[in-house]
């Protein structure tokens, strides 16, 4: 019985994901290395002189996952308002999601968020909407029986943004 107490949060955290009026669309994206495979005495090596983990490649790509929805779920700090007085500006070097893949988890072309992805928080409508990039660094939970409900910890990536010029 109590095993079903994750599983039915899970079912929860997911509706109000989605239904919340504060929840933007998220695309995600997966790197992939495209540099070929050298080897050193026979084994693969993950890159030349001074890459030290497969963060480090020069030569990637990224591919998109799928689509799903954000909600912010930032632990209170006190910050700055916007000038318009409806929002802060949330003045912090982490920022913590709650993601939620538009096709879930278990179904074909289902997928889950994991560390050192990127997801881009759609700000608008429309074919090409800004959007501002994060980079998952870390999941958490807060709830202690799996299947957990994952919080994702992530990095804002500026130079990923992708926001496109006003028409003149």
């Amino acid at each position: 019985m109590l095993v079903n107490v994750p599983t039915g949060v899970n079912r929860l955290a997911r509706n109000v994901i989605i239904n919340h009026p504060n929840c933007y669309n998220c695309e995600i994206y997966r790197r992939s290395y495209t540099r070929g495979d050298p080897a050193a005495g026979g084994m693969p090596t993950i890159g030349g002189m001074m890459v030290l983990s497969g963060e480090d490649e020069a030569e990637i790509e990224w591919a998109l996952v799928g689509m799903g929805f954000a909600v912010p779920a930032e632990q209170f700090a006190p910050a700055a308002m916007m000038d318009r007085m409806d929002a802060h500006n949330s003045e912090g070097e982490e920022f913590r999601y709650l993601i939620e893949p538009e096709i879930p988890i278990g179904e074909t072309d289902g997928f889950e968020p994991r560390k050192n992805d990127v997801f881009y928080l759609r700000l608008g409508s429309g074919d090409s909407p800004p959007r501002v990039a994060f980079e998952i660094v870390t999941v958490e939970t807060l709830v202690n029986l799996p299947p957990y409900v994952p919080r994702y910890v992530s990095v804002r990536r500026d130079d990923l943004d992708l926001i496109e010029p006003a028409p003149p």
